[in-house]
C-alpha cells in the first residue's frame, strides 16, 4: 500500500483495522493485511484462510451500539458479499444479529463471522478484550466527559442504549469519546450488559457515589458561575420562578422543593447564560450585588436543559444530591441521604 493510501485513512481507522486483524489472528490463526482505500469505501483488506485469499471492502465503524445500526448497514452497504464490517468489540447479542443478517465482520476482541459460501465458515462470538486492555481501562480516570455521560445515565438509564448523537446532544460531549467512556465504565464495573444485549447500570449506589464525588472535584470547578448577595435572599425563593429549558433550582432550594424538610440558607440556580439577558434580568429585578461569599450562586449547566427535565423546576435529583454534599453542612446530610435513595430507586425501577 502506498503512503498516500495509508494517510488517506484516519489514524483511528488504521488503528481499529489493525487491532481487529490482530484479534482475528489471535482467535482463529487467520492472518490479514490492510490494502488501502477503495473508492467511497473505508479500506480494503485481504484475509488468508487456509490456502485461500479472501478480499473484502471494509465498512469501518468505531462502535455498533444498536440493532438498528446493523439493519441500516445491511440495507445501505452490506448487500455486497465482499463487504466486511470492522468495529470495536461487539456484544454477543450484536454478533448474533450480524450472523442473522449475514453481515460478515471482525472486531477488536477477535469475534468474527466470515464465509465464502463455498466451504469456508468462521464464526467466533463471546470473546472479550484482553486482560491488558481491561487493566488499562480500569486505571483510566473518570473524565469530565465520563461524568457528563454518567449524569445522563443516572437521570435516564435508557440513555445507555441511545444513539451516540443523542447522548452527545444531551450532555454536550463529542461522539468520538463516547465509546471510550463506555469502555471505562464497563471496566470499572459501573455498567454491564443484560441478556438482551442492552447496557444496564450494575450498581446505581456505586455510580451515584462516584458521580457525585467526581462532579464536585472535577466537573463543577470548571463551570462558569457567579455569586451574589441581596437584602433578603428568601425573596428570591418566593418571587422568582425558573424558566423551562433555561433555568432550574439546585442545591438547598431544590432539596426543600423535593423533600419539604429543609429551610434553605443558600440559593443555587442552574441557568443557561449563553443568552446574557436572562442573568441580567435576574440581577436587575432582585438588585443582586456581586459577592464572592454571597448565598446566591448562579451556575452554567453542563447539559442541554431541555433534557432530563422530569423534576423541573429542580435539576435532576442526583445533581441536587451532589450539591448538598458539596455544602459540607451537616444539616444537609440527612436530606441528601433521602434524595440518594430516590435516585437509586429510580434506576432500579427503570429495569422493570
Amino acid at each position: 500500500m502506498s503512503a498516500n493510501q495509508i494517510f488517506a485513512l484516519s489514524s483511528s481507522e488504521v488503528q481499529l483495522i489493525t487491532k481487529a486483524l490482530d484479534g482475528l489472528r489471535e482467535s482463529t490463526g487467520i492472518t490479514g493485511r490492510l490494502l488501502g482505500e477503495v473508492g467511497r469505501a473505508d479500506a480494503k483488506v485481504s484475509l488468508q484462510v487456509a490456502a485461500k485469499s479472501l478480499q473484502y471492502v471494509c465498512e469501518v465503524k468505531q462502535n455498533i451500539d444498536r440493532f438498528l445500526t446493523l439493519d441500516d448497514l445491511k440495507a445501505r452497504s452490506m448487500a455486497n458479499q465482499s463487504t466486511l464490517l470492522v468495529c470495536n468489540q461487539l456484544t454477543n447479542a450484536m454478533a448474533v444479529r450480524c450472523h442473522e443478517l449475514d453481515i460478515q465482520f471482525i472486531d477488536t476482541a477477535g469475534n468474527a463471522y466470515i464465509t465464502d459460501r463455498a466451504g469456508i465458515l468462521i464464526n467466533v462470538a463471546g470473546r472479550k478484550r484482553g486482560k491488558e486492555s481491561l487493566i488499562a481501562a480500569r486505571e483510566m480516570t473518570i473524565t469530565p466527559a465520563a461524568l457528563r455521560m454518567m449524569f445522563a445515565f443516572l437521570a435516564e438509564p435508557s440513555m445507555l442504549n441511545a444513539l451516540y448523537r443523542d447522548i452527545s446532544k444531551s450532555v454536550r460531549v463529542s461522539t468520538g469519546v463516547i465509546g471510550k467512556v463506555f469502555d471505562t465504565l464497563e471496566a470499572r464495573g459501573f455498567i454491564g450488559t443484560a441478556p438482551d444485549g442492552n447496557r444496564i447500570i450494575n450498581s446505581p449506589e456505586l455510580m451515584l457515589s462516584e458521580w457525585a464525588t467526581g462532579y464536585m472535584s472535577r466537573l463543577r470547578p470548571k463551570l462558569k458561575k457567579f455569586r451574589f448577595a441581596m437584602s433578603n435572599p428568601s425573596d428570591l425563593r418566593s418571587d422568582w420562578n425558573p424558566g423551562f429549558g433555561i433555568s432550574a433550582w439546585g442545591g438547598e432550594v431544590a432539596a426543600e422543593i423535593i423533600t419539604k424538610h429543609l429551610n434553605p440558607a443558600t440559593y443555587t440556580i442552574y441557568m443557561d447564560m449563553e443568552n446574557t439577558s436572562v442573568l441580567h434580568e435576574l440581577v436587575q429585578r432582585f438588585r443582586l450585588r456581586a459577592d464572592p461569599h454571597g448565598p446566591i450562586e448562579v451556575v452554567q449547566p453542563f447539559w442541554n436543559m431541555d433534557c432530563f427535565a422530569e423534576s423541573f423546576p429542580t435539576v435532576p435529583l442526583h445533581l441536587v444530591y451532589a450539591d448538598l454534599l458539596g455544602t459540607n453542612d451537616p444539616r444537609n446530610l440527612a436530606v441528601a441521604k433521602q434524595i440518594s435513595r430516590e435516585v437509586i430507586d429510580h434506576v432500579h425501577n427503570s429495569k422493570r
